[in-house]
């Protein structure tokens, strides 16, 4: 039963996990959605500053990558526990029901409700009357990522002329659908890693991983400046023209490595995440 596929039992599954989903994780949303209201708050004792719509977006999507770093360990805190997970663990369902379940609240719904909720909240504050510091809808720049890093380049003084030639030369590596595919599987990787934390370790399960990824993470830039490093001094002579070229094949190249790094890592957690369910002992 372990591999098989029932839909009517994943359907009790996820309908199992969803009554639980509001009792485990409602707070912290409740939290994460408190906090652009706390923002707007501080910003209208100063109006015309901090109201900025690339801003306010950027502070969405951190809060929601922040949401599917906490969502494992709220939602399923209890499947690899010892005595009160043997109830998830006697559920009548298959592995891959209980992990296709975990996987839709982990990295489908969390991020979409969060969203939506924030979305809507930043919408709400925005049209208040009065002397308030949002001056537009934040729908659009959401999507936009050329509109983001002209708005953002912008309030630095940097002139619209050089923003389209930065754009031009961006168009020339990268399509607008291949930023977001980077950016959806920069989610999903998160989501999976601490998808696999959260049957990994029993205690503290979001701050082990976070202290995890962020020695993989010194580790990583210190190997990346070196490469880079020893890149610029082999190559120090190469003509202007050239050297253009050679820095948009190594950000493709960077590009296309990262995918198939975020892929990688996001296929290896989900089948440890898989396997962990299927293996635990209670």
């Amino acid at each position: 039963m372990n591999n098989t596929l029932d839909f009517n039992r994943l359907g009790k599954v996820i309908r199992r996990d969803g009554m639980n989903y509001i009792p485990n994780f409602g707070w912290s949303l409740v939290i994460l959605w408190a906090i652009p209201l706390g923002i707007w708050l501080a910003t209208y004792s100063f109006v015309g500053y901090g109201g900025e719509i690339v801003g306010r977006a950027s502070a969405i999507k951190f809060l929601m990558l922040l949401a599917l770093i906490i969502a494992p360990a709220k939602i399923y805190k209890d499947c690899n526990d010892s005595r009160k997970g043997i109830q998830y663990a006697m559920l009548p369902a298959s592995t891959f029901e209980k992990f296709i379940s975990m996987f839709f609240y982990c990295v489908i719904v969390t991020p979409l409700l969060y969203m939506v909720g924030a979305v809507a909240i930043d919408t709400i504050l925005t049209i208040i009357p009065g002397r308030n510091p949002y001056n537009g809808f934040i729908f659009n720049s959401l999507l936009d990522t050329k509109r983001q890093s002209m708005e953002l380049a912008e309030t630095m003084g940097v002139s619209t002329d050089a923003l389209n030639n930065t754009w031009n030369e961006i168009d020339k590596v990268f399509s607008v659908s291949g930023l977001y595919l980077s950016k959806v599987m920069g989610a999903i990787t998160i989501a999976s890693i601490f998808m696999f934390g959260n049957m990994v370790f029993k205690k503290r399960k979001t701050s082990k991983m976070i202290g995890i990824l962020i020695v993989i993470s010194i580790f990583a830039s210190i190997f990346f400046t070196k490469m880079i490093m020893n890149f610029a001094m082999t190559n120090k002579n190469i003509e202007f023209e050239l050297a253009e070229e050679y820095l948009i094949n190594i950000a493709k190249s960077a590009y296309y490595i990262s995918l198939a790094v975020h892929f990688a890592v996001s296929a290896v957690m989900l089948g440890l995440t898989y396997h962990k369910i299927k293996t635990q002992k209670y």
